[in-house]
């Protein structure tokens, strides 16, 4: 076989080398814009800003968003990866300036300006390793300069590339997801991910209906009834609509208009979840005022101390005087083998712990109630402050942030809600009544009164005896929970008093038995 001139396949060898070149710019160009729009879920940069945003304008003189990158990526218009990285990192500096640093803007930005570089590092190894890759097999050896091997050689040029790094072979022969990616305006990301796969679902569930009601005549033995088809027929269908189905693994497209079967889904869909919601919402009794509070498997009673409205005047009793009379405390011991709940989990011991304290009246020790208690060292007398619940004060959306974190680190948490918007936390920062258990005959009550001025609105929440108290005696309180109809979500309570109604969010003492 007579050689091929090295001119021509110099020339054809430039050709392909730059039609590489171009390939695998735009690929690494869309990959790095996918993973900046992951980035930005709430689309700040997805549109140029507004012309009534005049301010902007005056300051930033060359704009450029998510949309005009776009274009200029699939126009060919960057001749470089360095020209793209350029005016990502321009987008990123036109928020930061603009916005204020402590802004979503600005915070956003910093994070796609931070992640650039390692983007950009690795796009340029990967189109090293293809361009050098291509060259190689242009001067490997005089056996490819033959008119009978030079088309076939292209079979191996990649052939090391896949083995020290896979997958990035198949990402030059197959751009198609990662363009789809870069042009749609609805990406993956962590916080949109459910509604993501959600409406792919929907789109592969209605292309499997219709693959279903086939028309073809090839195929007309499938639309009889299954009765009537044979198990070969059956196992053909079956491969021909996951064929159809494995077609759409694209990306979702908001402005994409579903068709009359997505809609039906959606719609199906829609009727399930309010049917649910209300199944959930509706009432057991009948009358949702006899249905009491429910409480999840698993109780958090400090939750429930500082979550549960208490009302105004805590120093009322939850049993009336005359009818405590009635109660032996058999409630705490019968109700606790009827629900099967056992007992909430104790995990100090009965011995004394030893601490440093700065108060001379009172101590934390181990407790038979519950973990730790607060006892008196000296007498108190009928209507003595004995303790000041102290802490941070903390609005409702900070207190519910630090329990999922006190929750996650396994820290006991210690809240108490004065009001409907203020929590006072004493996990960290907080004084001894912290400490105090509850009990369904107790000693002292919570009393929570105005702050001092001008701060008025920073309620106080005061502990004062209820009787004469004597040293070494366990200080306590009632908690008053909301009452609970259904016996297996109640709370046992372990306070161990005659007058012990059994559980803490329960107010009918149990009568004696004869």
């Amino acid at each position: 076989e007579p050689p091929v001139d090295r001119h021509s396949l110099a020339l054809k060898h430039k050709e392909e080398a730059d039609e590489l070149s171009q390939k695998c710019l735009t690929i690494a160009c869309c990959g790095i814009l996918a993973g900046m729009i992951r980035r930005d879920p709430m689309r700040l940069f997805a549109e140029p800003v507004k012309k009534e945003v005049a301010e902007y304008h005056k300051m930033i003189t060359d704009p450029i968003d998510f949309s005009k990158i776009k274009e200029k990526i699939f126009t060919n218009e960057y001749s470089s990866l360095g020209a793209f990285i350029n005016d990502a990192r321009k987008l990123c500096i036109n928020a930061c300036v603009f916005n204020a640093a402590d802004t979503l803007y600005a915070t956003t930005a910093k994070e796609i300006f931070d992640s650039l570089e390692i983007m950009a590092d690795r796009a340029k190894k990967w189109i090293a390793m293809l361009k050098n890759a291509h060259a190689t097999a242009f001067t490997k050896d005089s056996a490819l300069f033959t008119k009978e091997s030079a088309g076939c050689s292209k079979e191996d040029i990649f052939k090391d590339v896949r083995l020290m790094w896979p997958g990035a072979v198949e990402l030059l022969e197959e751009p198609t997801w990662l363009n789809e990616q870069a042009k749609s305006d609805f990406v993956r990301t962590k916080e949109n991910e459910i509604a993501y796969y959600g409406a792919l679902a929907v789109r592969r569930t209605a292309a499997a209906a219709e693959a279903s009601m086939l028309s073809n005549l090839d195929f007309d033995s499938f639309q009889r009834p299954v009765v009537k088809r044979s198990h070969l027929q059956d196992e053909l269908l079956r491969r021909h609509i996951d064929q159809q189905v494995s077609i759409h693994t694209g990306s979702i497209q908001l402005s994409d208009v579903p068709n009359f079967r997505e809609e039906g889904l959606l719609t199906l869909l829609k009727r399930v979840q309010k049917r649910r919601a209300e199944a959930r919402l509706s009432s057991d009794s009948g009358s949702a005022r006899c249905d009491g509070f429910k409480v999840g498997d698993e109780v958090n009673v400090s939750k429930l101390r500082r979550k549960f409205k208490r009302t105004l005047d805590a120093t009322k009793p939850r049993v009336l005087p005359s009818r405590l009379a009635q109660s032996t405390g058999l409630a705490s011991r019968n109700a606790q083998e009827a629900s099967k709940e056992g007992q909430l989990e104790s995990g100090a011991t009965l011995e004394s712990i030893g601490q440093v304290m700065t108060e001379n009246k009172v101590s934390v020790q181990g407790s038979r109630t519950h973990g730790w208690g607060l006892f008196c060292d000296k007498p108190f007398s009928k209507g003595e402050v004995v303790a000041e619940y102290i802490g941070e004060y903390v609005t409702d959306a900070v207190a519910d942030g630090r329990e999922k974190y006190y929750r996650k680190q396994r820290i006991q948490d210690y809240q108490f809600r004065v009001d409907k918007s203020l929590v006072i936390d004493a996990t960290h920062k907080g004084g001894y009544a912290r400490y105090i258990n509850h009990s369904c005959n107790p000693n002292c009550a919570a009393n929570i009164v105005k702050g001092k001025a001008p701060n008025e609105h920073l309620k106080r929440v005061i502990i004062v005896a209820q009787r004469d108290i004597k040293a070494t005696e366990e200080l306590s309180y009632d908690y008053q929970f909301p009452l609970e109809m259904n016996i297996d979500s109640r709370i046992p309570c372990n306070c161990g008093s005659r007058q012990c109604r059994g559980f803490m969010n329960w107010d009918i003492p149990e009568k004696a038995r004869k």
